[in-house]
């Protein structure tokens, strides 16, 4: 068997596409440090870092405080509101600069996110000789992203180990393909109207 140890790890999660993941499909929130546990292994991890988005009230620095615990780095960056009242607060560039600047340091880069805008990141990075490795809810996941990844994992396959909290109820079957994820527009207006929610570790 292929030793996995001298593997190089980056782990790079987008925490919005999680949360509303888990939410949406499990009523549940998300066990980000089993995340980086599992996915990294038995290798090297060299940088885990969570992508957020913040409000003005603050709400969300209990969680940031236990990311940072379990020595996940974050980022975040505040909810910006234009004038016309749109909103924007998307990590997507961000992400993608970030492993395109690491990975002469990585061999293996982690995308925790199902956004199908990452493909052509992808291919980039395996373009490069890396290995690309998703890992995300299969049902919120874009099936393109799926296919351009050389591994992937699905967290559905096992709940109790990446979800918290209550049993919840289920609002999709686990096997039904069914496309949950909301439009990045529908995402930042659910961002503000909760703001007062916590999002807890």
């Amino acid at each position: 068997m292929l030793s996995t140890q001298t593997r190089r790890v980056g782990v790079f999660i987008d925490v919005q596409n999680m949360y509303y993941s888990a939410r949406n499909l499990f009523d549940r929130k998300v066990n980000f440090s089993s995340i980086v546990k599992d996915t990294v292994g038995d290798a090297q991890l060299i940088r885990a870092i969570a992508y957020t988005i913040s409000t003005k009230g603050g709400e969300e620095t209990a969680f940031f405080d236990a990311l940072r615990g379990a020595g996940i780095e974050v980022k975040s960056k505040e909810l910006l509101e234009y004038a016309g009242g749109a909103k924007k607060g998307d990590w997507d560039v961000g992400v993608a600069v970030d492993i395109i600047r690491m990975l002469d340091m990585l061999d293996v880069v982690v995308l925790v996110s199902g956004d199908g805008d990452f493909v052509p990141l992808a291919d980039y990075v395996r373009s490069r000789g890396r290995i690309f490795h998703v890992a995300s809810f299969r049902e919120s996941t874009s099936g393109s992203l799926v296919e351009a990844a050389d591994q992937y994992t699905n967290f559905s396959d096992d709940k109790r180990k990446f979800l918290i909290g209550g049993k919840g109820k289920e609002k999709v079957k686990p096997d039904e393909a069914v496309k949950v994820q909301k439009s990045k527009a529908q995402t930042i207006k659910e961002v503000e109207e909760n703001r007062s929610r916590r999002l807890s570790f």
